[in-house]
């Protein structure tokens, strides 16, 4: 496989809650984009032993709060390249072969949002591309930090970055074409953020050994539920079952579980009669 070659840009993530995860998803990335730099900021232990190709950072990152907080005023030193990439555990790179040069023509880009203005739908941030000029544009004393840093971007300070410091936010046809999350895209993507799409990137089994890895907080998640949902309808009952599997070890027993756990039940009846038939 021909890698595609970004010198340009900087493949981070930031990550000290779930870093085997975090590394898992870099590696992907990895595979089929060559970047000018790899950072991995993590906790201590974690960049003490990191494979060939990424560097590491010590950070401490204790509430989804203290990340944004990272992100929007934190990252900027160690960028050295026009860009940064910035992933998740649970997004990468899918399709190298998507790749817009445009792309870096913008100082943000990020998938479409759900339940936000028209105008407004670019994007989430777990799978984003953030050019220095942003990077810099944040630490303007006048900006607001607010959490999630995504829509601190996009949304609370969007006019002020336009304005004042001539921040390019992507437009929708070609954030469409970048990355997809909650709104399902109707072209092939670069990349991708969310556990709930994670059954249309890995195959079964690989799916069955990351919902294993994932901590069982995680399986309380929105995400999680989503997750569930959908496999369930697909009849991947095994991959389902860990997550239920998850959410009783939490002790959940609320409506939406108990629901999952019918409909779970309910599917693996449904199978087991079809093949007596």
């Amino acid at each position: 496989m021909t890698q595609l070659h970004l010198p340009d840009v900087t493949l981070i993530c930031v990550d000290t809650r779930t870093p085997d995860l975090a590394l898992k998803a870099m590696r992907r990335s990895m595979e089929q984009v060559r970047f000018g730099q790899v950072i991995l900021f993590s906790d201590a232990t974690t960049i003490a032993d990191l494979p060939d190709g990424i560097d590491g950072v010590e950070v401490v990152i204790d509430s989804i709060s203290a990340y944004s907080t990272f992100m929007l005023r934190g990252l900027l030193p160690h960028i050295m390249t026009s860009h940064v990439l910035v992933v998740q555990w649970d997004g990468y790179v899918v399709d190298a072969a998507q790749w817009d040069p445009k792309f870096l023509e913008y100082d943000y880009i990020g998938a479409l949002l759900r339940g936000v203005p028209t105008n407004r739908m670019v994007g989430n941030g777990g799978f984003s591309l953030r050019s220095r000029r942003l990077l810099e544009a944040t630490q303007d004393p006048e900006f607001v930090i607010e959490n999630p840093e995504d829509l601190c971007i996009c949304h609370t300070n969007r006019e002020r970055l336009e304005e004042v410091h001539e921040i390019r936010i992507a437009p929708a046809d070609l954030a469409q074409h970048f990355s997809y999350e909650r709104i399902k895209p109707s072209c092939d993507t670069f990349g991708f953020h969310g556990l709930f799409n994670m059954h249309e990137v890995l195959s079964s089994p690989e799916l069955d050994v990351l919902l294993r890895q994932i901590p069982d907080q995680v399986a309380h998640t929105v995400d999680a539920r989503d997750l569930c949902r959908t496999l369930i309808g697909q009849g991947q009952l095994e991959a389902a079952g860990v997550i239920l599997a998850k959410r009783k070890a939490l002790g959940l027993w609320d409506n939406r579980t108990f629901r999952l756990r019918w409909q779970h039940s309910v599917a693996r009846l449904n199978r087991l009669v079809r093949r007596q038939n």
